[in-house]
């Protein structure tokens, strides 16, 4: 896992400025957020989780309310999430997680074919567009042994 994240994420730090992009807002995107509605970005790694979140984690993490999971884009809902780090959140996807309220994160997403690495890249471009940019990078970089 850790070869390959670290092969997509050499070219992230370039690209990571998303904290001022007009979709991340308290609320999130108003409606339903569908992938279309989302930024593309130029790290291959964000990009992957972009398309994995498309497929896999969109039904759930766009807005649907009735299965409370964080929609994504919203401030209020990821900033205590994204405050948790990057390594919980990665644990909490994979493995999966039951909330303080009961909501059900599914291991992978209910996606048993997705791998480590790709959960982690459906984390990572969620965290990205929910205003974690910052925790984001640094993951990256860790993951490229530049930092910790």
């Amino acid at each position: 896992m850790r070869f390959a994240a670290v092969m997509g994420a050499m070219f992230v730090c370039a690209s990571m400025a998303q904290a001022d992009s007009p979709v991340v807002a308290d609320r999130g995107l108003d409606g339903f957020v569908s992938v279309d509605r989302l930024p593309v970005p130029e790290a291959s790694f964000l990009q992957d989780g972009r398309t994995i979140w498309a497929d896999t984690c969109e039904g759930c993490h766009g807005g649907n309310k009735y299965v409370g999971a964080p929609k994504i884009t919203s401030l209020r809902a990821w900033e205590p999430r994204i405050a948790q780090g990057m390594e919980i959140l990665i644990d909490h996807a994979v493995n999966g997680f039951v909330g303080p309220k009961y909501t059900e994160m599914p291991p992978r997403g209910a996606n048993p074919d997705l791998t480590d690495e790709q959960v982690a890249a459906a984390v990572a471009f969620m965290v990205w567009t929910s205003g974690g940019d910052a925790v984001v990078e640094t993951y990256l970089k860790t993951l490229m042994g530049e930092g910790s």
